[in-house]
């Protein structure tokens, strides 16, 4: 996806959303739809799962990084994918995970360069990381997005969206459609999302988690 950044670990600092109990706890492994955006209420660039946090009360930590994948490393082939990304194996129990990624699942990295790959690929990469997922954290309530996907290299969102949802359905996660969200009108650049595909990412997400 777009220009590449580093890994975001961003740890909710607490404040308004700290209450006197045990604060519920929401970890978030994405790519750019999730590291580019901010954690600031009312900003153009507050993050989708920032609005689900102040939504439901959780403290978000997001471990996330701009061009990354189930199989793909992101910071232009130079840095981690889902599976080898520091720390997310690591975390304290959390209450909820939400897994948003997939879009640059459609290439893998030779050196530096971007080949296609076959969906089957894919389907492998994402089974294996959220069977992992399952295993380390069994009491999280496991939500896993279909990838946002903007208007640009609409050929590959079919084949990527059945592997991650087939992978979700095999490791029993809930799975998220993000069918009509990110249209051309909210995503400035074709792939990431404006502050009102931000948004409308943040109204599914919240629509599964309200659901018992």
């Amino acid at each position: 996806m777009a220009a590449a950044v580093g890994v975001a670990l961003l740890v909710g600092s607490g404040g308004d959303r700290a209450t006197a109990g045990a604060t519920p706890t929401m970890l978030v492994i994405g790519d750019s739809i999730s590291a580019n955006y901010l954690d600031e209420p009312g900003s153009p660039l507050q993050a989708w799962w920032s609005l689900v946090a102040d939504e439901l009360g959780y403290e978000p930590t997001v471990l996330a990084e701009a061009g990354s994948g189930y199989q793909r490393p992101g910071a232009g082939c130079r840095g981690s994918s889902f599976p080898n990304r520091p720390g997310v194996f690591a975390q304290p129990p959390p209450t909820v995970i939400v897994v948003e990624g997939g879009r640059n699942d459609w290439a893998r990295c030779d050196g530096l360069d971007l080949v296609p790959v076959p969906s089957g690929d894919v389907l492998v990469a994402a089974d294996t990381f959220l069977r992992t997922l399952t295993e380390t954290y069994p009491d999280a309530r496991i939500v896993v997005l279909a990838p946002p996907w903007g208007p640009l290299q609409q050929q590959y969102v079919d084949r990527v969206t059945e592997a991650v949802e087939t992978a979700a359905e095999r490791n029993g996660c809930e799975f998220v459609r993000m069918d009509g969200v990110l249209t051309a009108g909210r995503t400035p650049d074709g792939v990431h999302p404006d502050v009102n595909g931000s948004r409308a990412i943040a109204e599914k997400v919240l629509t599964a988690l309200q659901q018992p």
